[in-house]
């Protein structure tokens, strides 16, 4: 999977409002549309992106006002690209680098859609290895004389009591 190309996992449909319109407004779009993420552009040239949790941190949890701020004041720039016969692979890397969690996939220099994350975590799920269940056991053993015990309190002042001497953590080196 991770040698994949990108355009297996991008999502095709592009989103994008202008750079001067209110966080409100384009909101409203992420709603209308059902998705996370919107591009912004400005003279028709894609400048940033703007995340649903962009509009959360940097507007609602600073207590600013989203009909008096423009979307363009808080999109993300510059846009990283990566173009559609990348390997996936590489793509996890570049938004590491950059601690991002989407990229915009070109065929050469047009946008074509967007590769986030999520979708390919989230896919990595056909590739999963079931592990074996480890089976706890319903006592726990001394590790100095075997002696079973049905808890770890028990068994630790079992070692305290027997092993170890009462105290000697606090410095009474005799055994009681």
């Amino acid at each position: 999977m991770l040698n994949d190309p990108v355009s297996r996992f991008t999502h095709l449909h592009i989103i994008s409002v202008s750079h001067d319109i209110s966080v409100t407004d384009a909101a409203k779009e992420l709603d209308k549309q059902k998705t996370d993420s919107i591009l912004v552009h400005e003279n028709n040239e894609l400048i940033g992106i703007v995340t649903l949790k962009d509009i959360l941190t940097k507007i609602v949890a600073k207590g600013k006002n989203p009909n008096e701020t423009k979307i363009g004041e808080i999109a993300n720039k510059p846009l990283l690209k990566i173009h559609k016969d990348s390997k996936v692979k590489d793509a996890l890397k570049l938004m590491k680098q950059h601690d991002i969690r989407r990229l915009i996939v070109t065929n050469d220099e047009r946008p074509i859609g967007i590769l986030s994350r999520k979708v390919v975590i989230g896919n990595m799920g056909e590739y999963s290895v079931d592990l074996p269940e480890l089976e706890i056991p319903e006592k726990v053993k001394c590790p100095y004389c075997s002696s079973e015990f049905s808890e770890k309190k028990a068994l630790s002042k079992h070692i305290d009591d027997i092993h170890i001497g009462k105290g000697l953590l606090e410095g009474n080196l005799s055994k009681t």
